[in-house]
């Protein structure tokens, strides 16, 4: 029987011979897809869904290439054939999944070691320890030279037609699911990578919070894409700018509905990290009426996580941004690792703006990583590792000044309509200014607020009162639109808040 599955294709072919060359030594690392004299480098570079998004992401192919083959091994349906490709092809994107699951580091490091002939011991030594840990049934490991002759060659053959068959896979968008260009505007626009959260949030809207042992009556009950990954860069792409979203979450309808939740909002969706049969995280969340809320998040980290190895993989889009919004949903040390990478090329390096939201239950980040926060956007009750050893009560003026020690750029410390700034880029302001309204400040506001930031500093430069006056008034538009289908404004909307607040005071 022959069909487009089974048959191999000249192209195929070829691309399998080229994944057979680079998987010697050292493995496909980015150095030697970056030497086009290596044998099977070109062919893997002239791939069209390569070529494709390193148009879409205007990066250098090879990078491209390292990024699509990892998730095509991501999106392998064959558990045992994922495992075996990462193995040997030293790609290490199976890493998180089994340092989740308590598989010692040393085994870890060896499935990326520099040499093919360790990282097939380590493979078949551990074999059924790696399927437990993505959820397999264990069976017996192949012999090494079934491994070598057989299983490696069947394994490659597969991961070759997935390349040639892009439209199977979520990160391989197709041309009409594209992002839409943002309308035509006369203020410039910038290139922001948001490194977030990406759940499913389920809502009830009540009069009250039920209290312990008690329920109520909710008033509506919605089903919506969320997370402050997702909730910022929507935020961001309203507001016109070039939005990609890092974000990690599973292939189930939930996962597949904030997708396309993306894409109708103008993100680019080619930088998620689509996890095969695993579960999207959700939020639970008690909406009141006038905005605020309460909510308990399931982040499903042992099978959902964002980890240092998927940053490194992105370094050139988060060098290349304009600016970078960053949120505690993803691990420390992915954190600090994307604030490493944004202060790489420092003349030429992102804005940084970071979300302390869902503090870190153990302890903060690192004091490096605080030194490369540009503008730090909170509530108060989100810094309490922050504070002072000799701070007996919160003090925020003591706590902001503490961490413009520690390097901070700029603390804007969230209340309702408004909030404090302690800056060392502005020393002069003090407070954002109040923008009234009924409505509660909350997370999604916050969103807005960043977003907001990242587009004025993109626009004009500094930060100054002027700038704060914008993204304050932005964060009121959210705070009043939160009922309505769209919540985050664009420019338009701000603008209008603005001219309404300005005749008020007149």
């Amino acid at each position: 029987m022959a069909n487009r599955e089974e048959s191999d294709s000249s192209e195929a072919v070829v691309l399998t011979h080229a994944l057979e060359k680079l998987r010697m030594r050292e493995g496909l690392v980015l150095s030697r897809l970056q030497d086009a004299r290596k044998e099977g480098v070109t062919s893997l570079l002239r791939l069209p869904v390569v070529q494709a998004h390193a148009q879409r992401q205007d990066i250098d192919p090879a990078v491209a290439a390292l990024q699509i083959i990892a998730q095509s091994v991501r999106d392998t349906t064959d558990g045992t054939h994922r495992i075996v490709a990462d193995a040997i092809l030293g790609l290490g994107v199976l890493a998180d999944v089994y340092s989740q699951h308590e598989l010692d580091e040393k085994v870890i490091q060896s499935l990326r070691a520099d040499s093919l002939g360790r990282r097939r011991i380590t493979l078949l030594t551990h074999w059924r320890r790696l399927q437990l840990a993505m959820g397999l049934e264990p069976t017996e490991p192949p012999s090494d030279r079934t491994l070598r002759g057989t299983t490696e060659a069947e394994v490659l053959r597969q991961l070759a037609r997935q390349l040639l068959r892009p439209e199977d896979y979520a990160l391989f968008a197709a041309e009409n699911d594209e992002p839409r260009p943002p309308p035509a505007r006369t203020q410039p626009t910038g290139r922001v990578i948001v490194i977030g959260g990406a759940v499913t949030d389920v809502i009830f809207r009540t009069r009250v919070i039920p209290q312990h042992e008690t329920s109520t009556q909710a008033s509506d009950c919605l089903l919506s894409p969320g997370g402050k990954g997702v909730s910022q860069a929507v935020a961001a792409a309203r507001l016109g700018l070039k939005v990609s979203l890092v974000a990690a979450l599973g292939d189930d309808h939930f996962g597949q509905d904030i997708v396309q939740y993306l894409r109708s909002e103008n993100v680019d969706t080619s930088l998620l990290k689509i996890v095969r049969g695993a579960r999207t995280p959700m939020t639970g969340v008690f909406e009141l009426s006038l905005g605020d809320s309460i909510a308990a998040v399931w982040r499903n980290d042992r099978e959902i996580n964002l980890s240092v190895r998927d940053i490194d993989l992105l370094s050139r889009q988060i060098s290349d941004s304009d600016a970078i919004l960053v949120t505690f949903e993803v691990p420390r040390d992915t954190v600090h690792r994307t604030l490493t990478i944004a202060h790489a090329h420092p003349r030429t390096r992102p804005i940084v703006i970071v979300t302390p939201g869902q503090p870190y239950p153990d302890g903060g980040i690192s004091r490096q990583s605080l030194a490369q926060i540009d503008y730090l956007v909170a509530h108060a009750w989100e810094l309490e590792r922050y504070t002072p050893a000799e701070q007996a009560r919160f003090n925020p003026d003591r706590l902001g000044e503490h961490l413009l020690e520690r390097g901070v750029g700029t603390l804007c410390l969230l209340e309702n309509g408004g909030g404090l700034i302690y800056s060392q880029v502005a020393p002069d302001l003090h407070r954002l200014p109040t923008v009234a309204s009924p409505f509660k400040e909350s997370a999604t506001t916050r969103d807005a607020f960043c977003a907001a930031l990242a587009a004025k500093l993109i626009d004009d430069g500094p930060f100054t009162a002027g700038v704060a006056r914008w993204v304050t008034a932005a964060m009121a538009c959210a705070a009043e639109d939160f009922t309505h289908e769209t919540t985050m404004p664009d420019r338009d909307r701000v603008e209008r808040k603005l001219r309404e607040v300005s005749s008020r005071n007149h």
